[in-house]
């Protein structure tokens, strides 16, 4: 858990340049991102890297982070390609202050042999195109890239292909509404462990510490990352 916290309490003082509190940069982010939880009817329950990576349909954390932003915010050339937009939004993600912390970490402590070919620097991140397959800081693997939903598979190393003990799956996505003016970008994570036995009413394996970390940690990303696509 420390290497979250470390990134939590280092992302949330980012937020607001290092200048005011880490209670004012948490007070900015739930002004400024909505979390709720995903309900079962969510689309990403259908798709089929929901299907093979969570075969057994193990309980599992699950929400999603909202932002919108005035189009007239938005980078000229990102207006009006929402595919474009979902890339911008995910080099984001994984490029920009929210995951350094995590990055550098995993980079220095988390490199074990065969992951050479790996992603380890988030200015290369910044750079990717995030096709399926592209690995990165050895626990990230986009396994689907439809444009405008990016999905990378989380929790254990990409070297352990198979069910995990601790897994997950992130979806990325940005919208664009002409009619409202806005672009909605979302960040849906669902965590669960693939390899544990299925039991009939069982919850999350999810500690309530590490919750509370998650929670305002996914708002962090999506924060830096929309920073990313603002003109």
């Amino acid at each position: 858990m420390g290497i979250i916290r470390t990134a939590f309490l280092t992302s949330v003082w980012g937020v607001t340049g290092g200048v005011a509190s880490v209670g004012a940069g948490m007070a900015y982010l739930a002004a400024s991102t909505t979390i709720v939880d995903l309900t079962k009817s969510d689309p990403i329950f259908k798709t089929k890297a929901y299907a093979k990576y969570n075969p057994k349909g193990n309980p599992a954390l699950q929400d999603v982070v909202i932002k919108r932003i005035p189009l007239r915010k938005i980078r000229p050339e990102l207006r009006d390609n929402e595919e474009a937009l979902t890339l911008e939004f995910c080099r984001g993600i994984w490029s920009r202050w929210g995951f350094w912390v995590q990055s550098k970490f995993h980079e220095r402590y988390d490199k074990p042999p065969g992951t050479e070919a790996y992603l380890w620097h988030t200015s290369d991140l910044a750079l990717a195109k995030y096709e399926t397959g592209l690995k990165f800081s050895n626990h990230f693997e986009v396994v689907d890239n439809e444009g405008n939903q990016i999905v990378v598979r989380c929790g254990g190393s990409p070297l352990e292909a198979g069910l995990r003990n601790s897994d997950g799956l992130v979806f990325l996505s940005a919208k664009i509404d002409k009619e409202a003016q806005q672009a909605e970008f979302s960040l849906k994570s669902t965590l669960f462990s693939s390899a544990a036995p299925f039991v009939e009413g069982a919850g999350h394996p999810i500690p309530p510490k590490i919750l509370f970390l998650h929670r305002w940690y996914v708002r962090i990303l999506v924060e830096s990352a929309t920073r990313n696509v603002k003109s």
